[in-house]
């Protein structure tokens, strides 16, 4: 079983994902994922390109172990997914879409992918959303869009998932299917760029 730890910039926010080596590791260069790294300052560390690495897991596989009250949400859209950071130090935390669904797109900026943890979870495998990229990108494998085999091999993970009932525990979703932090919309003005990100002692 491989254990990764997540944490956020100031150390607040801390747990781990379990069972780390059958998640999908992706990069997205989509405009929304853009846009949310541009609204708490993280655009800086986005991959040539503006791609933002994910790590697709289901809820079962995440554990927070500390800091819960400091997660918070931010949609981009009414109907949008649901984009998790920290209220501490606004890191980028994740993306889910709902409580029904069993997905998590963990955000690299709360991970680090390294030695033994490289090797048993494996390289990036999908680079999605080309076609919003704002500049050239240096791998050659990526999809303008999503390609046909990742979007059924998500919605096949995902329907698994439910059935094994690996929608629960959820970190970001209450019993009722609530979102447990407080949402906010891309107009709201208490989202704001942190000055900096500080780092744990």
């Amino acid at each position: 079983m491989t254990r990764l730890n997540i944490q956020c910039a100031c150390g607040q926010v801390t747990g781990e994902i379990i069972d780390a080596q059958r998640s999908q590791r992706c990069v997205c260069y989509c405009k929304d994922c853009q846009a949310f790294a541009e609204k708490l300052g993280y655009h800086t560390e986005l991959r040539p390109g503006g791609g933002t690495e994910i790590l697709q897991i289901t809820p079962a596989q995440l554990r927070v172990y500390r800091g819960r009250d400091k997660l918070s949400c931010a949609r981009l859209s009414e109907k949008g997914l649901y984009r998790w950071y920290t209220s501490c130090c606004h890191t980028p935390i994740a993306n889910t879409i709902s409580a029904a669904i069993p997905f998590i797109g963990i955000i690299s900026s709360c991970y680090h992918i390294e030695g033994d943890n490289e090797e048993e979870i494996g390289p990036v495998r999908w680079y999605v959303q080309g076609q919003d990229a704002r500049s050239s990108i240096p791998e050659k494998n990526v999809h303008p869009r999503f390609p046909l085999s990742l979007v059924i091999r998500t919605a096949l993970r995902i329907g698994w998932a439910r059935l094994l009932g690996h929608h629960r525990p959820n970190a970001f979703f209450d019993r009722q299917g609530q979102p447990r932090g407080v949402v906010y919309y891309p107009q709201d003005a208490m989202i704001a760029k942190p000055d900096k990100h500080p780092h744990p002692e």
